[in-house]
């Protein structure tokens, strides 16, 4: 056999090889002529086994949406803790649930919508689908109802006289856009212009009169109870870094009371452990009126009784610097207790 006809075998051999197989679908190595790219987001998968194979097709789908839940998130909950972002606790919770049922939702509407199993390698194969137009009227309502909360409680926050229902209600509204972004970046995928729906409100414009709400609001603290020892410290850096006025005269609008009793539960197996019940309660100077009150379970253990204490503080540090905006704001809309 000479060189040429030996080349000629080998190039045939390597076209038979790489041939599309007896009755092989489209959409096993390429676009499918059934399912659109205009109309349809599809998913591959292929596996030895039928039902790995569909698992594997719909986890292909949805990992296009799986970045921006997971991003999505995280700014929903850097905003609860605080920082720079601020956050109103509940609300907070609230929209992590609804980001992840949204993409709860994105998965079951995804449909195995054809099968083929490879007659050679015998392995199993499945498409999976998710319609661009019904996906995206869905998200399109979401993003609408979010639309209109957000309208609707920065008009709470222009309406009300009272500053702390006024901070709520404009912390709500910058969170309704954190979660419509989520919506907005998963409609940008599914619509095939890739545009979705232009907010109607900056998120740095609102997250920057929430700052200036917050900024109103001239909290003095008053120590109570510090068992720990340092815990005024530790309230005022919690205020400071949630982004409200600490007052140091005599006449504050607000008082945070902060009460931290320890118990000393003994040494047990080398260790020294402390329980304590961290507490604050935000109090309207001129009226007496207690706004809300927070309180929260503290444990800390060490081999050293000392180091112990320090730990059970460093704890509190933790609360507070996470928990503590949110919990004042959500004061505002707390039952009231009486004065005593």
């Amino acid at each position: 056999m000479n060189i040429f006809r030996r080349t000629a075998l080998i190039a045939l051999l390597l076209l038979s090889a790489c041939a599309t197989r007896p009755g092989q679908p489209d959409w096993v190595d390429g676009a499918s002529g059934q399912y659109p790219a205009a109309q349809y987001l599809i998913g591959r998968g292929q596996a030895a086994s039928l039902e790995e194979a569909k698992d594997r097709a719909r986890a292909d789908l949805a990992k296009i949406f799986e970045v921006s839940v997971v991003v999505d998130t995280e700014d929903v909950q850097a905003f609860k803790a605080g920082g720079k972002e601020g956050g109103a606790g509940e609300y907070a919770t609230q929209a992590r649930r609804r980001i992840a049922t949204r993409a709860e939702q994105i998965v079951q509407g995804i449909q195995i919508a054809e099968l083929w199993q490879d007659p050679k390698t015998r392995a199993q194969h499945a498409l999976a689908t998710l319609p661009r137009l019904q996906t995206a009227a869905s998200l399109r309502q979401e993003i609408d109802r979010l639309d209109a909360a957000t309208r609707s409680d920065l008009e709470r926050a222009r309406a009300a006289g009272d500053l702390f229902l006024k901070i709520a209600a404009a912390s709500r509204a910058y969170e309704a856009q954190l979660e419509r972004q989520s919506y907005q970046k998963s409609l940008k995928v599914v619509d095939v212009t890739g545009q979705g729906i232009a907010a109607p409100w900056s998120r740095d414009k609102l997250r920057a009169d929430l700052a200036e709400l917050l900024g109103r609001v001239r909290i003095a603290p008053r120590i109570v109870q510090d068992d720990a020892g340092g815990l005024e410290s530790v309230v005022s850096g919690a205020l400071a870094g949630a982004g409200f006025l600490i007052e140091t005269g005599q006449s504050p609008e607000y008082v945070l009371e902060a009460a931290f009793p320890l118990e000393d539960l003994g040494l047990k197996e080398g260790w020294y452990w402390q329980r304590g019940a961290l507490e604050v309660r935000l109090v309207e100077a001129a009226s007496a009126r207690v706004r809300g009150t927070q309180r929260w379970s503290i444990k800390s253990s060490a081999t050293d009784h000392a180091v112990a204490r320090r730990r059970a503080l460093d704890e509190a540090d933790k609360v507070l610097k996470k928990d503590l905006r949110a919990t004042i704001i959500g004061f505002a809309t707390g039952r009231e207790e009486k004065p005593k």
